[in-house]
């Protein structure tokens, strides 16, 4: 069989409990936070980079995949969080310089870290070891993905389902947003595009007091298990529980790693 995109690689939830971090000693919060933490580096250098949210989506999946595979303790997750977003740049065909993304990644960590915002000279040793940390990070995870990186998103099925389903047109931007708010979770390692999308649409009807066809099930017709659908649900409610994720020192070979001087 020739797999030709990620979204045929899924894990069960005793894989995800025995990761790589796990294995490390990292627990299930902190991972969960690492987790959120650097997919929220991504979505913010994406924003300040003016790339559309096709590249932030493709980078978050490639970051969760390289992390099932890879422990948070051996790689350090400001240095994974900024190789995503440039290889997701280039594979989304709205690629951005290396440069550029080292710069942001810069200012990011000056303003989260009450840092001094310092001009990073590209001239300078420290610019050089953070391009050349880039690049060989950005191979790791090409490893890791077998060279298959191609990614199919959620997003795409929404506006088919719900004008299948003939919902009121409000529904579209809340299941949007909930679907960009999925990708903070371990939900594309797990389910189908189909599912996710089934799990945020039910979601957003469920805010909005929507009912849904139940004879026959709705769900039945897009491809999906209402457990899994279920499950969709109950972990993003779970995320709108947790504070904002901070950055946790738990790399073993890279505690001194920073983007600032």
């Amino acid at each position: 069989m020739i797999y030709t995109a990620i979204d045929t690689f899924y894990l069960t939830d005793e894989q995800l409990t025995n990761s790589p971090s796990r294995k490390n000693g990292i627990d299930e919060a902190t991972e969960t936070s690492l987790r959120i933490y650097g997919c929220d580096l991504i979505q913010e250098a994406g924003i300040l980079l003016k790339l559309p949210q096709a590249v932030m989506a493709t980078g978050q999946v490639l970051f969760h995949h390289f992390y099932c595979k890879k422990s948070f303790a051996r790689f350090n997750v400001k240095k994974v969080a900024a190789s995503c977003v440039w290889l997701a740049s280039k594979l989304e065909e709205n690629p951005r310089k290396a440069r550029q993304v080292i710069i942001v990644f810069h200012r990011m960590e000056c303003r989260r870290e009450n840092l001094p915002i310092e001009f990073l000279d590209p001239t300078l040793k420290k610019y050089a070891d953070l391009k050349t940390e880039l690049s060989r990070t950005e191979r790791h995870i090409l490893k890791e993905m077998g060279f298959i990186c191609h990614v199919e998103h959620p997003h795409k099925f929404i506006s088919n389902y719900l004008a299948t389903l003939g919902t009121p047109p409000e529904l579209r931007q809340e299941a949007w947003n909930l679907a960009n708010d999925s990708l903070r979770t371990t939900s594309c390692v797990r389910f189908k595009s189909e599912v996710v999308a089934c799990g945020v649409v039910f979601a957003a009807a469920r805010r909005f007091q929507v009912p849904l066809p139940e004879n026959p099930p709705w769900w039945k017709a897009f491809d999906a298990e209402k457990l899994g659908i279920d499950e969709v649900c109950r972990v993003l409610a779970h995320l709108y529980t947790l504070p904002k994720a901070q950055y946790i020192l738990v790399c073993k070979d890279g505690d001194t790693f920073t983007f600032s001087n």
